[in-house]
């Protein structure tokens, strides 16, 4: 069983963010182009290091600059629906509509509220 959540802004109701991350730490967050305003996507702020973090681009793009996407979360739930067993990033690229795969991490705890944290 899954869940999927595209990501809108708390702030301001947008659709459209950098993502930027730490594929070592599997952590990820995303702003909002139009707002400014930073969400860090499920348990991801209890491993974010600055230091580490990257920025997400596409490949029709090749200069390498902060791009602009949709994003969406995939919860994957365990059998009985009782909790999170792992979760995946997505993304589109608004310029050129490429999907693309960011990252995906499992869940130890299982953690049912990271939901409501895409």
């Amino acid at each position: 069983m899954h869940e999927v959540r595209l990501c809108r802004c708390t702030a301001c109701g947008g659709h459209v963010f950098g993502v930027y991350g730490d594929l070592d730490e599997h952590a990820a967050k995303r702003v909002r182009r139009g707002c400014g305003a930073e969400h860090f996507i499920a348990d991801s702020g209890e491993y974010w290091d600055d230091s580490g973090s990257g920025i997400t681009v596409c490949e029709c793009d090749g200069d390498g600059d902060e791009e602009d996407f949709n994003v969406a979360v995939v919860y994957s739930l365990c059998a009985d629906g009782d909790g999170i067993r792992a979760i995946a990033i997505t993304s589109r690229c608004v310029a050129c509509g490429r999907l693309g795969y960011w990252d995906g991490w499992m869940i130890r705890g299982g953690e049912m509220h990271l939901l409501e944290l895409a």
